[in-house]
């Protein structure tokens, strides 16, 4: 352990004192900026969502330029993926087989039609299910898209698992994060911020789980599973906004109407077996309720036949 934690405290340092200092610091600024914006301006959801969306994609497409050219972090990808592969054991391969196979791209298609029925079936809505899918298919579909642009090569290691397609991002990592980040958000919409907690807390666990899995099976770096949560990140703040319009605009459509008020008063109606006398004066008692005698009321009457 203390081998990596050297190499990475060196890669950091590298970070800072080398030639990289400009544009890094220059990234981490701009990002800074987006995210103060996002929280001033969170009143204004839609605005908020665009300034988080910029910033998570100013951190992608600098990964996206660092991972071509030499600098700490393809240094700090080759550290990472050493020690990851030297530390293997028999007992650890299998459990990596099997949560990679959890979270792949088949695994999470069907997961996410489960709970975009589930969604739909608890809300009694097809806001859910629509959002689950949409949000998951379009982070596939992105992340399909940048790995055959970054057309980025697998790591020369020795693979526990056979992949053919580019490296950057993980498609695992992606769709995993999008599929557990939205469905958080479904579920935690007007929950109590204890409940919000715990299921961010699940996500998170859940999306270190398979980044780590792909590390270890020796088929990602480690910038690879970074942009797939970047990616995923991007795509759940999207469908975050539009499920809480949706849900704003259905929850006004449900509301029942309210009758314009036209300054007239309201007809009186009377409830009882016997109608009042309209010639019968009607008298308020002590509190000002409208009260009529028994006596004055008109009893209904029924003809006999003959």
């Amino acid at each position: 352990m203390s081998d990596v934690r050297a190499a990475i405290l060196d890669r950091i340092w590298d970070a800072i004192a080398g030639p990289a200092t400009a544009s890094t610091f220059m990234t981490v600024l701009i990002v800074a900026a987006f995210v103060l914006g996002a929280q001033v301006l969170s009143e204004h959801r839609q605005v908020a969502a665009a300034l988080r969306v910029a910033g998570l994609l100013t951190v992608l497409t600098g990964l996206m330029l660092a991972i071509h050219r030499p600098g700490w972090v393809t240094e700090l990808d080759t550290a990472t993926a050493s020690w990851v592969v030297a530390h293997r054991s028999t007992g650890f391969d299998v459990a990596a087989l099997v949560i990679s196979d959890l979270g792949s791209p088949v695994a999470t298609a069907a997961a996410a039609l489960i709970c975009a029925a589930l969604l739909s079936w608890r809300a009694r809505s097809r806001v859910p299910g629509i959002v689950v899918i949409g949000t998951v298919s379009a982070a596939a579909l992105a992340s399909t898209a940048l790995k055959a642009v970054v057309d980025r090569p697998r790591p020369p290691l020795q693979w526990l698992v056979l992949e053919t397609d580019p490296s950057f991002p993980s498609g695992h990592v992606t769709g995993t994060a999008a599929l557990l980040g939205i469905t958080a958000v479904c579920v935690g919409m007007g929950r109590s911020r204890t409940v919000r907690a715990w299921l961010a807390g699940g996500v998170v666990t859940g999306v270190l789980v398979i980044a780590a899995t792909r590390l270890y099976l020796g088929v990602h770096w480690l910038t690879d599973v970074t942009a797939g949560a970047i990616l995923a990140a991007v795509f759940v703040t999207i469908g975050t906004t539009v499920f809480a319009a949706l849900h704003d605009r259905s929850g006004q459509h449900d509301a029942p109407p309210v009758a314009a008020s036209t300054g007239e008063d309201p007809p009186v109606t009377t409830f009882g077996a016997g109608l009042i006398n309209p010639a019968t004066p009607i008298a308020a008692d002590s509190h000002g309720v409208p009260s009529v005698r028994s006596h004055d009321m008109c009893e209904p009457h029924l003809e006999r036949k003959s």
